[in-house]
């Protein structure tokens, strides 16, 4: 199962990541994916109306985004 985290649009060029069940960021959309692939998220500390946690070593260690959570959903994975 995968986690599809929609973020609040305050201009920035991501609004949505997809997180695997282990936390790790597998894609980011509809900008920046070579940026933000291989992050890690904390998905049971993650709340809609609140920061988003990230972890990006070794740029963001233990930090948030600077963007709220709009909604938090579970999609299947796609077949490979």
């Amino acid at each position: 199962m995968i986690t599809k985290i929609i973020l609040e649009d305050t201009g920035q060029d991501f609004l949505w990541l997809r997180v695997d069940e282990g936390g790790l960021v597998v894609e980011a959309g509809p900008f920046q994916n070579e940026i933000w692939k291989d992050a890690y998220i904390p998905l049971w500390i993650v709340k809609v109306g609140q920061l988003c946690p990230i972890h990006k070593y070794p740029h963001i260690i233990m930090g948030f985004l600077k963007h709220k959570v709009v909604s938090i959903r579970k999609e299947k994975e796609p077949k490979k």
